[in-house]
């Protein structure tokens, strides 16, 4: 299913780049990749947390061939741009030529100017990490064309490199090792502190998650995401500490007072439910892993306050639902989605609620969909990440 998905997805990518751009001698190549849900362990990532994270089952493509002016050229969602360099420029083109560029400064790369289309199952702007997904998409299309093959730790180091180096978005490292390095059926327990990952299986028949995009807009590179890493920073030299794996809460309590201490305080105590809930995926225990996640939420909307009132609503409309085991928002907040993990057969009501939720609070058009962890992009793109 997720293959033909994938094939059908790269037709209409192929199809969209020569409708943009007319036809052309040369061969387009394609590179889909997978968004992510983080499930325990949001803004951690750069505070040396851990993360449990799954890839899903909604996807980005892009399809590339050689420019035939020189020029770089991109095609989005009916938004076209055109440049004569691949240096970022605030526009659609930034994280597409950002992966040439990343390409060419870490592995000697020969990528020419290029025309490039994306067509997506994944929305944007969501918190479901559509710029990793879109980043590692359009470097699977530019490997496959360059005839090069990556290990996944490079490729993720070089997408990360991409959007954090080159497009200037202070990300942290969760987004692109998950959807590279994501297994079907399974979650991964990241440690950004050593870069180590554990594959963690779903065990959890009957079980899905259900995914609600308030239509507020998210932006993981705005002003309210950099101030909450100057914080946590902040924080950390008030503690003494050289990471936050070697502060406990009460150290936490006792050192800091304020927002700093809020702000720390949900670092710590996020890194410790993560942990928590990927034990709870091993044993199968759904309702504990239910509980962790609206735990986090709390923790997120009260002492790192990157909520806002539609996903506060939403978060609670999905908590209210029978069937709903427990609900948080996902990403680094500031608008986009919240995420519930639901009793299968209670899904289409909990999508109901969180929409109308969305809908009542907020000034956006709230979509919803039905998760499932997916593969990343070393499974699905085996011919060019080993």
């Amino acid at each position: 299913m997720i293959a033909e998905a994938a094939e059908a997805q790269a037709r209409e990518a192929v199809a969209a780049l020569e409708g943009a751009f007319g036809p052309s001698p040369a061969a387009a190549m394609t590179g889909t990749a997978p968004g992510r849900c983080t499930l325990v362990g949001e803004h951690v990532d750069y505070a040396d947390g851990l993360v449990l994270v799954c890839a899903i089952d909604l996807t980005v493509t892009v399809a590339v061939r050689p420019s035939a002016d020189g020029h770089w050229h991109a095609v989005s969602a009916g938004r076209r741009v055109e440049r004569d360099h691949p240096a970022a420029a605030g526009d659609i083109g930034d994280r597409l030529f950002a992966a040439a560029l990343a390409l060419r400064q870490r592995i000697d790369a020969a990528v020419p100017p290029l025309e490039m289309a994306v067509v997506a199952s994944l929305p944007e702007a969501a918190g479901l990490s559509s710029s990793a997904a879109l980043i590692v998409a359009a470097m699977i299309s530019m490997l496959r064309r360059e005839g090069r093959a990556l290990g996944a730790d490079d490729l993720a180091a070089a997408a990360l490199h991409a959007e954090r180096e080159l497009v200037g978005v202070p990300c942290g490292p969760l987004d692109h090792r998950s959807v590279v390095s994501s297994l079907e059926n399974a979650a991964l327990l990241l440690d950004c502190r050593d870069g180590s990952l554990e594959r963690v299986g779903w065990g959890l028949g009957g079980v899905v998650l259900v995914a609600c995009d308030t239509g507020d807009a998210h932006d993981v590179g705005g002003a309210g995401y950099a101030e909450r890493r100057r914080q946590a920073a902040e924080a950390l030299r008030l503690l003494s500490a050289a990471s936050y794996r070697e502060v406990d809460a009460e150290w936490v309590e006792a050192a800091l007072e304020g927002v700093l201490q809020r702000r720390a305080r949900h670092i710590v105590t996020e890194t410790e439910r993560a942990g928590r809930a990927a034990a709870a995926l091993r044993a199968g225990d759904e309702t504990r892993l239910g509980e962790l996640m609206t735990a986090s939420g709390r923790s997120l909307r009260d002492d790192y306050e990157v909520g806002t009132p539609t996903l506060d609503a939403v978060v609670a409309a999905a908590v209210a639902h029978p069937g709903c085991l427990g609900a948080r928002l996902v990403g680094a907040g500031f608008g986009g989605s919240a995420v519930a993990v639901v009793v299968e057969g209670a899904a289409a009501g909990c999508r109901r609620a969180m929409e109308a939720a969305a809908a009542r609070v907020g000034e956006g058009r709230p979509r919803s969909w039905v998760l499932r962890p997916g593969p990343g992009v070393a499974v699905t793109a085996a011919d060019v990440v080993r």
